[in-house]
């Protein structure tokens, strides 16, 4: 048997697989760089999903995830914030 799948579903279990199975277990973790690929994760997570979202007319839901690749842009920048200054204290 022959499982037929389009872009929009691939598109889909990519979203699951980065913003959720990748992402969850990394953005908690104590060392910066781990948690920096679990917010990359995310921002991959969240831009699939508004693909979807927006293919769908889903509008609302795009507004969710454009919150929560904002919150992961921010985050990356304070986890390079804090390593510059950790690097000029040397």
């Amino acid at each position: 048997m022959f499982i037929s799948m389009n872009i929009l579903e691939i598109i889909q279990i990519l979203s699951v697989f980065f913003g959720t199975l990748i992402a969850a277990p990394l953005v908690v973790s104590k060392k910066a760089k781990k948690r920096m690929i679990g917010l990359l994760a995310v921002i991959a997570g969240s831009f699939f999903a508004i693909i979807v979202q927006l293919y769908l007319g889903l509008y609302y839901f795009v507004f969710a995830n454009a919150f929560w690749l904002l919150n992961a842009c921010n985050g990356i920048k304070k986890i390079a914030k804090t390593k510059r200054k950790k690097s000029v204290n040397f």
